[in-house]
């Protein structure tokens, strides 16, 4: 998860001065006894008594004891018994025990469910004949809704999704001049004051290691029908070619004025 001084923004409605649309409302609501052992029989039987080495002796006539062995060949016998034992089953136990074993269970890898295994198909055939799969690979399984909406001036192609209630764009530009220009623009300075906590811009890798490039939290103020809510953003591109990512959410609303959700989020994916 990135933090201050982590290595690696896009925008809102279209007329805006940030590269994007209309960002996806706020999220309604939150994401993706012990046995008890006793009697083994259920029961006790009236009448039986516990011993102090944990049998029980039925009730019925008393049998006298038989005089205890001298202690001296009692502790002989017990120490006789014992090694014997071990040279015993400590061989050939262990084979034993090997023959018998079950086989240990090989560690399971994670795998898609159902929902994100058909995620996956049908957002792969909306980022078909762009350039933008490499950048979005590990987010495919989890967007929903995604659509082609038309491309601004400078794009080439534009692929708008939601993710956990916040936006997640994707944008090929026509280069990388294009694309570096978008994310100047949307880096007003204006993220310290409207949201604080905010991380410094930086370069670096993505946690997934696919993308090389920049990483930049910002955020605006924008106005929908007579309110005024923030916005915040996260954005990542890659160095080698000219496409951008970035999650967008109202700041209050959606994050709770916190950036580490959005940055959860991008760091499971990026």
């Amino acid at each position: 998860m990135p933090a201050s001084g982590s290595p690696y923004p896009g925008g809102p409605a279209s007329g805006s001065p940030y590269p994007g649309g209309p960002i996806s409302g706020p999220p309604t609501g939150s994401a993706y006894g012990p046995f008890h052992g006793g009697d083994p029989f259920g029961e006790r039987q009236e009448g039986w008594t516990d011993t102090p080495y944990g049998f029980s002796t039925p009730p019925g006539r008393r049998i006298e004891p038989s005089p205890p062995p001298a202690r001296n060949r009692l502790v002989i016998g017990i120490l006789a018994g014992l090694v014997a034992g071990l040279l015993l089953f400590g061989t050939g136990g262990y084979f034993v025990g090997r023959a018998t074993a079950p086989n240990e269970p090989k560690a399971q890898q994670p795998s898609l469910g159902s929902f994100e295994q058909n995620q996956l198909t049908l957002n792969r055939a909306t980022f078909a004949g762009t350039a933008l799969t490499p950048i979005a690979e590990g987010f495919l399984p989890y967007l929903t809704s995604c659509t082609r909406p038309r491309a601004n001036t400078g794009e080439k192609a534009r692929v708008r999704c939601s993710l956990d209630g916040m936006s997640a764009i994707f944008v090929e530009y026509d280069s990388v001049a294009d694309r570096d220009r978008a994310r100047a623009k949307a880096d007003t300075g204006d993220a310290p004051e409207l949201t604080p906590g905010v991380a410094r811009a930086t370069e670096g890798t993505t946690p997934s290691g696919r993308i090389t490039g920049n990483y930049l939290e910002y955020a605006y103020r924008l106005t929908e029908s007579g309110t005024t809510r923030t916005v915040s953003g996260v954005w990542w591109d890659d160095a080698r070619t000219p496409v951008a990512g970035y999650l967008l959410a109202y700041w209050k609303e959606g994050l709770g004025e916190k950036w580490e959700p959005m940055r959860d989020l991008w760091s499971r994916y990026a």
